[in-house]
């Protein structure tokens, strides 16, 4: 028995084939190029997130005290000055500012606290790295452990500080400290001191 050979069903198979290897090699290119998408997001999510609020397990040493509210440290091999999250001090004397009153022994007290330490930095999502001079915006752990901000708040060498009305995360806690400098009259609250006031009587 002869059988007789169609062409255009040979042809139509052929095409068929054809168009469905082409599918399944361009789905595979699209699922890798979804793979690679996905990675370089995680990538970038990874490098850009905001900073922890965990603070650091990493300690650095104190240098040198500038003032009540400021130090320098050794960051990563570099001396660095740190800005205290949060907190502010009357100014001690110097070239370019005026004394305030407590400003000497703000400065006395937090080199009684910090020299010679090694501390560790938080830093707060809601607020810099750095400030506008440059120097680090952390909270700031002695030996890791100790609150900074508020052992000199609640002591009364400290104001709470918020900066141009920035809210951070610990802003409550600080100023829950302040108040209870205030009530118990310690530092910078004393009649016997300032008062309150920075200007020097």
């Amino acid at each position: 028995m002869k059988i007789k050979f169609n062409w255009k069903i040979l042809l139509s198979i052929i095409l068929i084939s054809v168009a469905f290897g082409y599918f399944l090699a361009l789905s595979g290119n699209e699922i890798k190029k979804s793979d690679l998408y996905q990675e370089k997001g995680r990538n970038f999510a990874s490098q850009n997130s905001a900073p922890k609020t965990q603070n650091s397990k990493k300690l650095y040493e104190v240098l040198e005290v500038i003032d009540g509210d400021t130090f320098k440290i050794n960051y990563n091999g570099q001396k660095k000055s740190v800005r205290i999250l949060g907190m502010n001090t009357p100014e001690k004397s110097g070239p370019y500012r005026t004394r305030e009153c407590f400003g000497e022994e703000a400065t006395k007290k937090a080199k009684e606290i910090l020299s010679g330490k090694k501390i560790s930095l938080e830093f707060d999502p809601s607020q810099p790295k750095f400030d506008k001079f440059g120097r680090i915006l952390a909270y700031v752990y002695v030996d890791g452990k100790v609150d900074f901000e508020e052992e000199m708040i609640k002591q009364g060498y400290a104001y709470e500080y918020t900066y141009h009305g920035h809210k951070y995360r610990k802003q409550e806690k600080y100023k829950e400290a302040q108040k209870y400098a205030e009530k118990n009259l310690l530092g910078l609250w004393s009649p016997k001191t300032c008062n309150g006031q920075r200007e020097l009587k």
